[in-house]
């Protein structure tokens, strides 16, 4: 009986066959790694950009509607001041009128703009009865021949509506201060039609000579919306 003695070469082969192999395995894994994590990351940003076109829309509704109401309602009183102009000596009485809405709806010292403002800076609150506030006393004003501009009150109504529209949707404090910005835009895009110039105008406004580029996309979409439903009303 012959006894033959094992093959050194055979065994160093093998080796290193399981070795090719297993670097083979493991490249593959990274590489499915490598394409897998550039897919992930740009669905989580497609998530986002639809996360905020929506958001943006849901904003834009209620703030460009109030805006085109505010410009027909101005319209409408000044036409009416313009036709009777006696109705400038009751404006003592309009003002009146206006504190007096203010102490029902218990807002004695309204802050206005630098509240929406620092709203967006801080994590101060915008109350929701602002926007019906300065929406009627607009109006009043108007009617009465006082002087009111329209680019405070758009930020403020829209302001308003768009921070009560992020605490429908429960949103973090970042979130708030972004759709509140959407909110601006869209009522100051009903008013004068204008949607990119709402759109830079909110994203400048806070701070000036600083651009909050994360909230252009949401502004541009709420500011569409908002010049959109501007032109349903004329």
């Amino acid at each position: 009986m012959k006894f033959t003695a094992p093959s050194f070469r055979t065994a160093r082969t093998a080796g290193r066959g399981a070795s090719r192999m297993k670097r083979t395995e493991a490249g593959g894994n990274e590489t499915g790694a490598s394409i897998g994590e550039p897919a992930r990351r740009a669905a989580r940003m497609l998530a986002a950009f639809l996360k905020w076109v929506l958001l943006g829309f849901a904003a834009g509704v209620p703030a460009g509607t109030a805006g085109a109401l505010l410009l027909l309602c101005v319209a409408r009183a000044t036409a009416l001041r313009t036709a009777h102009g006696w109705l400038v000596f009751l404006l003592p009485a309009g003002g009146l009128f206006i504190v007096f809405l203010y102490r029902i709806f218990g807002a004695p010292n309204p802050r206005g703009t630098d509240l929406v403002i620092e709203a967006v800076r801080s994590p101060e609150e915008v109350p929701l009865k602002m926007a019906p506030l300065i929406f009627a006393g607009t109006v009043v004003t108007h009617l009465f021949g006082g002087s009111a501009g329209r680019e405070g009150a758009a930020l403020q109504i829209g302001g308003s509506l768009g921070y009560g529209v992020g605490r429908v949707f429960r949103l973090n404090e970042k979130d708030l201060h972004l759709l509140t910005l959407c909110g601006m835009a869209a009522c100051f895009s009903a008013l004068f039609g204008t949607p990119v110039t709402a759109t830079v105008f909110v994203a400048e406004v806070v701070t000036v000579g600083v651009m909050y580029y994360s909230a252009l996309v949401p502004c541009a979409v709420a500011s569409l919306v908002g010049a959109g439903i501007s032109r349903l009303f004329r």
